[in-house]
């Protein structure tokens, strides 16, 4: 994996240098457009709608709207000038519980570890002081002409730098509907057991290898048969009863949701037939 930054974490007056990796990855398919009569990719160009001529970067600036009409063009110098703390620096700024940060305030996730054998004793010490503390750590860093706050949580020996989204940026929930119609709404006794009884069934252990890209996975076979001249049929998935009355709807949730446990077991099985195999091929 190569690292897509490289700097400095900096906790009080111990600075540490570090690499940072992206911690995860998409998986969208990338399409790109054709044009219908002849088969041909459609290339996109940058045209000025005034003078009408083709722009190469060269011949681009970024501008700020304030009106219409109106702007203002900002320059590389401008933007310097807007960095208060030096770009090659993640600052620890507070030592907080985890739970005192709600994931809604969470963005991207990367990896943080030593950069060399030089930081890697302070980086095990302040790694290792806040795993027994629990706490997790607030920083700021200024990066690519933007400023990111993060929690840093420490991992199986890294830490893990969540990006984190600023106050402003999140919208109050009394700006989604019916927010005040659920917390005014009366509730059944009857209802409200058989709706444990539900999550009752359903609750077990996080397995991430239960969850697949089903979407992009079927797309991806579909893709690769028509690149074979073949065609691919999917059977579409057998709509379920839609049950409009809740008292109804949680009882047969509760009879189906039963058998869950039986159904875990056997898929289960299923995967360590299959891994089974794989090792042994």
């Amino acid at each position: 994996m190569r690292a897509i930054w490289k700097g400095y974490l900096k906790c009080s007056l111990v600075t540490i240098p570090i690499k940072m990796f992206t911690a995860t990855t998409r998986r969208p398919l990338q399409f790109h457009l054709y044009h219908k009569a002849c088969g041909s990719r459609i290339q996109q160009q940058n045209i000025c709608p005034v003078c009408g001529q083709t722009l190469g970067s060269e011949d681009i600036v970024k501008g700020y709207q304030y009106g219409k009409d109106l702007h203002v063009v900002l320059t590389d110098a401008d933007f310097a000038q807007a960095q208060k703390e030096s770009t090659d620096t993640i600052n620890i700024l507070k030592f907080v519980d985890a739970g005192q940060i709600s994931p809604i305030y969470f963005t991207d996730a990367y990896y943080l570890a030593p950069d060399g054998a030089a930081g890697a004793e302070a980086f095990a010490v302040v790694h290792r002081a806040m795993a027994e503390t629990g706490k997790t750590a607030v920083a700021r860093a200024v990066m690519r002409q933007r400023e990111y706050l993060y929690n840093l949580r420490p991992h199986s020996g890294v830490f893990v730098a969540y990006a984190m989204h600023y106050p402003q940026e999140i919208r109050d929930v009394t700006e989604a509907e019916a927010t005040g119609e659920v917390q005014s709404a009366a509730v059944n006794a009857a209802n409200l057991e058989m709706a444990r009884t539900i999550i009752t069934h359903l609750s077990g252990d996080f397995v991430p290898a239960d969850y697949h890209d089903e979407y992009t996975e079927t797309l991806e076979a579909i893709i690769r048969a028509k690149a074979e001249g073949q065609e691919v049929t999917v059977e579409p998935k057998v709509e379920r009863e839609k049950v409009i009355n809740l008292m109804d709807a949680l009882k047969k949730s509760v009879a189906a949701t039963a058998a869950a446990p039986k159904k875990d077991m056997a898929r289960a099985g299923e995967r360590a037939a299959k891994e089974k195999k794989r090792q042994q091929a």
